[in-house]
């Protein structure tokens, strides 16, 4: 991931808030993984690729590996084609 990005993600993050500890183990520490999405599947008993979806940046622990997303839309971070 370009440095330009990542320093975006970041500072986008904290600006909605996400300085707290891990939910799971307490650390401090965290890094960027990617960005990814979730996949919305109208019927859970069929996959479907493609489609729509929720794009993300992964985040993990750098303690635990605990992983979340973050949805990119609500931190305003959409990319444009």
């Amino acid at each position: 991931m370009e440095k330009n990005r990542q320093d975006e993600l970041i500072a986008a993050l904290q600006r909605k808030g996400t300085t707290h500890p891990c939910s799971r183990c307490g650390g401090t520490q965290f890094e960027i993984v990617g960005e990814s999405f979730i996949s919305i599947q109208d019927n859970p008993n069929a996959m479907v690729i493609g489609g729509p979806s929720v794009p993300t940046v992964i985040v993990a622990c750098s303690k635990c590996g605990h992983i979340w997303q973050h949805a990119l839309g609500s931190l305003g971070l959409l990319k444009r084609a």
